[in-house]
């Protein structure tokens, strides 16, 4: 209410004036009742009376028109106010689902990128769609309790007014028959828990079957796939049966309390001689207001159900926020000297140490390289020039400044990254390339993929730039998908462009596309490539040879491949070796 104070005020006053309305309309019940039960009106009601003598002045004659008619308007105009308090309640629920989707954005955007590595992405995606959508359902709950109890307030009023005992006898028994809803509070909490957790197996278990769908159909698992996505989906519909039975089932029961308490309420009146147009206004206003009391009473057990939803995205958003990129206020134009890695000793959580004592500088205007087997580190090193990584020990430093100093996103904003899997969007090339920098021209587009080696594939395609290239870029080669994300990268106009393993999964021609590129755009660009196939690197100005998350060479090409000894020798050497198969017994 705080964060959204004019859409509670307006729905706040809509409810004062839905409740006069709807006293109104149970109140326009009594002259009717009294004409039906006596045309000639002798004995009215008191509301009968004081309605008559309105009428007089006016020289409006009584008749079962007039009070019909007031009767059917009276109900109208509350189930038109009834339409616009749904309307506004619904407004809050988006208003606050809006709300919490933004905020838990801006939470995990401003996490590191551990916070994404350590992540069950299946209950990430569960959160954002599902589980977001339960808590603006859940708001929307509350706001409704408060519209129930500006509406109990006001028709409670009107059968006190007509009879203090049959109003008090039918809200005491409807409190005492609803009492045992409130014992199903911790039920419905653990069926809401369990309703979170079997969904976020269900979306993940689908999010990684649908991401791996092409190797499932290469090995041949789809009925194994099948199946784990059913017995998920099975887990799911158990726990969500039971809690949404739970809610159901209040709902059919709150209702015949209802009826229950306002028949004993009407036998008390009938006992003590009320009249009938009373009684049945008394019990019409009852009807009404008992099933939103037993609803005010189960409204906690249905909110308990949707609290497991809350909890979730409260702990992923702490997490984010505990792991919160820090942001220097230093602004980076671009890069004068050097990035410095000085004594960096970094581990990721529950694993082996990763980089050892690392000491590296990638120097303006050259292209530097980091060679090592898989595992040695090289990746990890990107992530750390990046800001990704934060080390356990030593320094970062760009131009001589800590990294943290700088205000990192204007400094990867300046960074084109191109990494070994690229991810393309679901759209056209022309939009991928744009994701990158939105205000370049189409001669800057074409300058960008002719730089790539890209342009004249794309200029082949059915669509052009303008082609779909389907989910994660599925429509197109892995040479053409790398030539577009390197397209992409240069696009910016990097102050230092990152090639993670860029050619590592491609075929003879499209690296050597790839490396006439890089050859290209390292003239007058900060090149840092990460590679453990040496063909990639050969024309590197400097290059850093890792093994078990250590610098064991550093020096040019040549200096370390003429030293037989050395490391990059014998990689050399491996990559130039050709084992032959041999075959024993008639097989290979």
């Amino acid at each position: 209410m705080a964060r959204y104070p004019r859409q509670f005020a307006m729905l706040f006053v809509i409810l004062i004036v839905e409740g006069v309305v709807a006293a109104g309309a149970v109140l326009s019940i009594l002259p009717l009742a009294d004409f039906l039960l006596d045309p000639s009106l002798r004995s009215p009601s008191r509301l009968t009376r004081l309605l008559l003598e309105l009428l007089t002045p006016l020289n409006i004659h009584p008749s079962f028109w007039l009070f019909g008619m007031l009767f059917a308007a009276s109900n109208i105009i509350k189930s038109l106010l009834d339409i616009v308090i749904r309307y506004s309640i619904l407004r809050i629920k988006y208003d606050v689902q809006r709300g919490l989707f933004d905020d838990t954005l801006t939470a995990f955007f401003r996490a590191r990128w551990q916070y994404f590595s350590d992540s069950d992405q299946g209950q990430l995606l569960n959160t954002f769609s599902k589980e977001i959508s339960n808590i603006g359902d859940t708001m929307g709950q509350l706001a409704t309790q408060l519209a129930r109890v500006v509406q109990l307030v006001i028709y409670l009023a009107v059968p006190l007014w007509i009879d203090v005992t049959m109003t008090l006898t039918a809200v005491g028994l409807a409190l005492l028959l609803g009492m045992p809803i409130l014992l199903l509070h911790k039920v419905s909490y653990r069926f809401g828990q369990k309703n979170t957790s079997t969904s976020n197996v269900l979306i993940g278990t689908i999010s990684e079957v649908l991401s791996a769908a092409r190797l499932i159909l290469g090995f041949g698992r789809q009925e194994q796939s099948r199946t784990r996505l059913l017995t998920a989906f099975n887990q799911h519909v158990h726990a969500t049966l039971r809690s949404q039975t739970l809610e159901s089932a209040l709902s059919s029961f709150y209702h015949p309390i209802g009826i229950l308490a306002g028949i004993v309420s009407l036998g008390v009146g009938l006992n003590q001689g009320n009249s009938i147009s009373e009684m049945t206004a008394l019990l019409w206003s009852l009807l009404r207001m008992l099933p939103i009391l037993v609803q005010l009473m189960s409204a906690g057990v249905s909110i308990n159900r949707f609290l497991p939803s809350y909890h979730q995205l409260v702990s992923l958003r702490n997490q984010a926020i505990q792991l919160e990129e820090i942001q220097g206020d230093r602004l980076f134009k671009k890069m004068d000297i050097e990035i410095e890695l000085r004594s960096i000793d970094f581990s990721y959580p529950g694993r082996h140490q990763t980089l050892q004592s690392i000491n590296l500088t990638i120097r303006k205007g050259q292209m530097t390289a980091l060679v090592g087997e898989s595992g040695s580190g090289k990746s990890t090193i990107t992530d750390l020039v990046l800001g990704l990584q934060i080390p356990n020990r030593g320094e970062v430093l760009l131009d001589g400044v800590l990294l943290s100093l700088w205000n990192q996103n204007s400094f990867r904003k300046r960074v084109g990254y191109v990494p070994q899997d690229p991810l393309l969007f679901h759209a056209s090339i022309r939009d991928n390339l744009l994701w990158s920098y939105s205000q370049a021209s189409e001669a800057d587009l074409w300058y960008a993929c002719s730089m790539a080696n890209a342009a004249d594939f794309i200029k082949d395609l059915p669509e052009g730039i303008d082609t779909i290239v389907g989910d994660r870029g599925v429509r197109l080669s892995g040479g053409q998908r790398q030539r577009i994300a390197l397209a992409r990268a240069l696009l910016r106009k990097p102050e230092l462009l990152i090639l993670d393993e860029a050619t590592s999964a491609l075929d003879s021609e499209s690296e050597q596309l790839i490396q006439e590129s890089i050859e290209k755009v390292a003239q007058d660009t900060t090149i840092l490539i990460v590679a453990h196939r040496l063909s990639t690197i050969a024309k590197a100005d400097y290059m850093y040879v890792l093994e078990q998350g250590r610098v064991v060479e550093e020096g040019s090409y040549t200096q370390l491949s003429i030293n037989k000894e050395g490391a990059l020798a014998r990689m050399v050497r491996a990559q130039q070796t050709i084992k032959p198969l041999k075959k024993e017994s008639g097989k290979i």
